[in-house]
């Protein structure tokens, strides 16, 4: 199980939905999209599923505060890059 996260097109940042789901699932929905009010740009949005990133959390220990598992945070880094050579025409 994971969230669906996806990139608000003018902002670029993440917008969760709240739909949580599995790999099996959003396969199924790829040919989908979702209507969300994006909460940074107060804009309505349609996002093609397979535009989404399905964000699981993975556990870590705690080096700092305490032995404690964490979980990690989205690597938006990563998203928005895929997001931007996803949106650039192709070069060649």
């Amino acid at each position: 199980m994971g969230t669906l996260v996806f990139s608000c097109p003018r902002t670029w940042r993440v917008i969760e939905p709240g739909i949580e789901t599995d790999d099996a699932t959003l396969a199924r929905l790829q040919p989908y999209s979702i209507k969300v009010e994006c909460p940074y740009c107060n804009s309505p949005h349609e996002l093609p599923i397979k535009d989404g990133h399905l964000f699981k959390m993975r556990p870590r220990r705690s080096q700092i505060h305490s032995t404690a598992l964490l979980c990690d945070e989205i690597d938006v880094g990563a998203l928005v890059q895929r997001t931007l050579s996803a949106a650039q025409p192709d070069q060649s």
